[in-house]
């Protein structure tokens, strides 16, 4: 029973530095990604600039498309970014790869965020 307690201790460290690793921006795109894959609105309170919205069937249609990928697996800011003034990334999940790109306002709040699978059209994607 001993010899699982340094093991859990490895597991929470190995998962924690995990985490640690990203920048504020994947930080931020990460936690938009699960919030519209979990189809849950109160995650991206404060997130989203006051000046946007997002319509409920356009989240849901978005949540269905993500569930359907599968657990988030990595999500890291690709450089260059190809999008004018935005932070892109590659979000890769179990089934496919996927691209997003970010803008943020002044405030640091988000004005634009896009997904594609990769290989894909880009999505009309945007709070």
């Amino acid at each position: 029973m001993r010899a699982r307690a340094p093991l859990a201790a490895l597991a929470l460290l190995l998962a924690a530095s995990a985490c640690a690793g990203q920048n504020k921006y994947e930080r931020l795109a990460q936690k938009i990604t699960l919030a519209v894959q979990a189809d849950d609105p109160s995650q991206l309170q404060g997130v989203i600039s006051p000046d946007q919205t997002i319509p409920r069937v356009k989240l849901a249609e978005w949540s269905d498309e993500l569930q359907g990928q599968g657990k988030l697996l990595s999500l890291r800011e690709a450089t260059p970014c190809t999008v004018a003034g935005a932070h892109c990334f590659q979000a890769q999940f179990q089934k496919h790869l996927y691209l997003e790109s970010m803008q943020l306002d002044d405030h640091g709040k988000v004005v634009m965020w896009k997904f594609h699978m990769a290989g894909q059209p880009e999505s009309t994607a945007t709070p």
